[in-house]
């Protein structure tokens, strides 16, 4: 664990910096885990990944923004405003706010598991919570799963295989367990 002058060196050295202070800034527990260095490094790769040209962001068709924001109500939660998803030449991004629960969350393609989630709130834990929660990772799953084979053109043939029922073995399985898994 960081020491207490170390901790108020990294506070201090951020405060001078004069950058907004984040989850990503300050990792709860990962300093023995991610060498200092490599935690700068996922700083900044993450804000430059922020930082692209306008130029390069392209929006999607309204009607297919519908579509997505409508599958995301019925899965996740109703009470939702939306941003507009934007789709990068090697990345997607779309975020929101889930109004009841109070928090602001972010899918990006950019890691391995791109699903953040903001507060400036305190958020009592509760099962509806907790519930909302796993939904929302569930739906990045497979939003993730679509957009990266949207940019990299992905086979149509995962997508159309349907067995019996006419159901993909992924729709089958989601729908036998309540959704997503759960």
């Amino acid at each position: 664990m960081m020491d207490d002058r170390e901790f108020l060196k990294k506070i201090r050295r951020i405060q001078e910096s004069e950058d907004k202070i984040s989850l990503t800034d300050m990792p709860v527990g990962m300093d023995k885990l991610i060498s200092e260095d490599k935690q700068e490094t996922i700083v900044k790769l993450i804000k430059e990944s922020r930082l692209l040209k306008e130029d390069d962001i392209q929006t999607i068709e309204p009607d297919e923004q519908r579509d997505e924001e409508n599958k995301f109500k019925d899965i996740v939660s109703k009470l939702v405003k939306f941003k507009p998803i934007k789709v990068h030449k090697e990345n997607v991004e779309w975020s929101g706010y889930l109004i009841r629960e109070r928090i602001d969350w972010y899918f990006s393609l950019d890691d391995t598991v791109g699903c953040y989630i903001n507060t400036s709130d305190l958020i009592q834990l509760r099962d509806e919570t907790l519930e909302v929660l796993k939904k929302l990772r569930g739906y990045y799953d497979v939003w993730s799963d679509e957009w990266s084979n949207r940019l990299t053109g992905g086979s149509a043939d995962e997508e159309n295989l349907e067995g019996e029922d006419g159901l993909s073995a992924d729709e089958g399985d989601s729908q036998n367990q309540g959704g997503f898994g759960f």
